[in-house]
């Protein structure tokens, strides 16, 4: 297929730059810069949009540069890695912009958070995935663009060091003692995905192993990562049999099923101070050094103080609450995995924390919470997953009467349109969104949005007492 010319307009959510077609619909170029004319090659034509890939311009983009991974094309997984820092921001602040226009949401995009360690070793968690390759050679590695099939990243430019020193080891062991892929529709192999945390405060990591059945050889794989990484805490095994591409699978309350193979069940990360700790499948944040500014930003601008109750939403191992445990009257965070619940209690009491935490649903917990808040006007933070709040809950913390609410969205588009559901119940914009480079290479991107609770019954009312779990 010939080449064609194209100038991109604007970059979207992928990380492509986007231009319009012959046809009037979107042309999506991999490795294109907005405004940057040149030609493409088409790759493959959709009914509803056309993937292309830039082929070169006369005059290049003042943003491009020549990417630092000779993976960039293969693996997909830092799409902006062949844009300048500057660009990169331009890139997040346009996609920002976008998702709020979109809803008819006006909004001052504030300050942007670099990365504070810079560009590369950033990622303190990676996810691999093994398989045959079309040669019938074993592959570890990630997956790549597009097609899903495993690209190895013995060298990733983004990851922490000591993840790819167990990169390097897991790959070494899996291919020796050969761990074939597992087969969901024959039950044929084992290994399916491997995940990999490390902390930034001490160094340590934890693997867990996903498959669809436990064998001998993954013991045997535990047993020689430990001998080859003395940074290793722990091995732990997460059974997956079902179909499709998630990693982890859930039982009937939301729990993710592990068990160990070897060493311990979490890891330990201190972020502005406050004590974290992080077992298998929990949520936390990828890159350490920016959630400490993250974090010191929405204790800012949320200001709480010894009279205010605090409630944190999808809490994770403790997120938002033990930031401010020893700063407000009470605080509450509410999480529906059940792991992560027990251990933000455990770095609760090692903080000496006035922070409790709530197991279940958050749609489910806040018309009982907001019993025990009565009159008080709690500050209010959530920190959901990408698909943003689910039906109901934005209801459900406008029942509590919030004073002030501080959102944290790793997605632009469901921030917009959740924000714009608080807007219809009286909520209102406090100050500009802040943009946090989560994710250096990537259009992703942390915003934190603050808003003002409507105007009604003033507070005045104590904080309730903290609930004393002993044992």
């Amino acid at each position: 297929m010939p080449d064609h010319r194209l100038t991109p307009t604007h970059w979207n959510p992928r990380g492509e730059a986007e231009g319009v077609g012959p046809r009037g619909l979107p042309v999506r170029v991999w490795g294109g810069i907005p405004g940057e004319d040149g030609s493409i090659k088409i790759l493959h034509v959709g009914e509803s949009s056309t993937a292309a890939k830039w082929r070169g311009a006369s005059e290049p983009s003042a943003w491009r540069r020549e990417p630092a991974c000779d993976k960039w094309s293969l693996c997909g997984g830092c799409p902006l890695m062949h844009v300048t820092a500057g660009g990169q921001e331009q890139a997040r602040r346009d996609i920002v912009a976008r998702a709020f226009a979109a809803e008819s949401l006006p909004v001052e995009i504030g300050a942007f958070h670099a990365s504070p360690g810079g560009e590369s070793n950033y990622r303190h968690v990676v996810k691999l995935g093994i398989e045959f390759s079309d040669a019938g050679r074993l592959r570890v590695g990630a997956w790549g663009r597009g097609d899903r099939h495993i690209v190895p990243i013995p060298h990733c430019n983004v990851a922490a060091p000591v993840l790819r020193k167990t990169i390097a080891s897991l790959a070494h062991w899996v291919l020796t003692l050969e761990i074939w892929p597992w087969n969901p529709d024959t039950g044929q192999g084992t290994l399916r995905a491997i995940v990999l945390r490390a902390s930034k405060t001490t160094g340590e990591v934890l693997v867990t192993l996903v498959a669809g059945k436990h064998t001998k050889a993954l013991s045997e794989l535990a047993e020689h990562l430990h001998d080859d990484v003395a940074e290793l805490a722990g091995v732990w095994f997460h059974l997956n049999e079902e179909p499709g591409n998630a990693i982890f699978t859930r039982d009937g309350e939301g729990v993710i099923g592990v068990s160990p193979l070897s060493g311990r069940d979490h890891i330990e990360e201190r972020l502005n101070g406050v004590l974290y700790r992080i077992g298998p499948g929990d949520f936390f944040q990828t890159n350490p050094g920016l959630a400490e500014v993250l974090f010191r930003r929405v204790v800012e601008r949320l200001a709480p103080g010894p009279d205010d109750a605090v409630v944190d939403l999808y809490s994770g191992v403790g997120g938002i609450a033990l930031q401010v445990g020893s700063k407000a009257g009470f605080v509450v965070g509410v999480e529906e995995v059940e792991g992560a619940v027990n251990r933000a209690k455990e770095a609760s009491r090692l903080n000496k924390s006035n922070a409790e935490f709530q197991l279940g649903r958050v749609a489910d917990v806040l018309p009982e919470l907001g019993k025990r808040l009565a009159r008080t006007r709690p500050l209010v933070t959530v920190n959901p997953a990408r698909r943003g709040l689910e039906p109901g809950v934005v209801e459900a913390i406008a029942a509590l009467s919030p004073s002030r609410l501080l959102y944290v969205s790793c997605n632009p588009r469901a921030l917009a349109r959740d924000l714009a559901h608080f807007q219809t119940l009286g909520f209102r914009m406090d100050g500009p969104v802040e943009l946090f480079d989560m994710f250096p290479h990537t259009p992703h991107v942390e915003v934190l949005a603050a808003l003002q609770g409507p105007a009604g019954e003033s507070g005045g009312g104590r904080p309730p007492r903290r609930k004393v779990i002993r044992g």
